[in-house]
């Protein structure tokens, strides 16, 4: 009998991060017979085995219908079950026992290449979560999870069906939520973090939803040279992360 939520993923280092992952249900892999022999595909196929996942093979056009991108699949695939995500409300069951950390939270962001290397950056970093709505969940993709070089099955996602709530919800918990802005007093340079804080990642061209701007405690600036006045919203994520991390 077939899982429910099934989704078929591509490209050899996320299929291999998720038959890695125990906590994973991997339903069946599938390889182009056109494949030459590599360590890191034998090393995905024992692992396969090992996990008496089904595997299947197929010519490289038959395997671009699995993938439904036969530019960037790599020759590989695999049907995964999506793993159940944690709650905000239950996050803030335990976040008295929590140290002093930092989230993000992703408002609305569309481009999932965008979305995968935000999760790959945050993940890297030792950010406590990363805060999206279900409506967001149902957006990823087999690019995301690409983009994302299979961090996504190594992060920490936190689920909410109204950000604007789960943010309230949060600063009556003891948590302070900033958004990025440009044009931000607030200096990241000099910024220093306190307590455990949100921080919202906007719309790539819409920015942050004046419903989660009017959430938040404070704003934070990137400092930028030379007349940019915006940076990419993945690259935003990475720079915020990593500077935080280093307090």
């Amino acid at each position: 009998m077939i899982p429910e939520n099934i989704l078929t993923i591509y490209g050899r280092r996320p299929v291999y991060e998720a038959i890695k992952n125990q906590s994973i249900n991997v339903w069946r892999l599938h390889l182009a017979t056109s494949n030459k022999p590599t360590k890191d595909l034998d090393k995905i196929v024992k692992n396969a085995k090992n996990r008496n996942v089904t595997i299947h093979y197929h010519t490289k056009r038959e395997l671009s219908f699995i993938s439904k991108n036969g530019r960037q699949d790599q020759g590989i695939a695999c049907d995964i079950q999506i793993p159940e995500m944690e709650e905000y409300r239950e996050y803030l069951k335990n976040i008295k026992n929590k140290e002093t950390t930092f989230l993000f939270a992703i408002d609305n962001v569309t481009n999932p290449q965008n979305l995968g290397m935000i999760i790959r950056s945050l993940t890297a970093s030792n950010c406590g979560g990363i805060i999206v709505t279900r409506q967001m969940l149902k957006n990823i993709s087999p690019l995301t999870i690409k983009a994302s070089a299979g961090a996504i099955f190594k992060s920490k996602l936190i689920y909410c069906h109204d950000l604007s709530k789960a943010l309230r919800q949060m600063k009556k918990h003891g948590l302070e939520v900033y958004a990025l802005c440009p044009t931000s007093e607030e200096s990241l340079e000099t910024f220093k973090l306190k307590k455990t804080s949100v921080f919202i990642l906007g719309n790539e061209s819409k920015g942050i939803s004046d419903e989660l701007v009017r959430e938040t405690t404070g704003t934070i600036s990137i400092p930028l040279m030379n007349g940019i006045e915006s940076l990419n919203v993945a690259v935003s994520a990475a720079i915020v992360a990593f500077a935080i991390q280093r307090m």
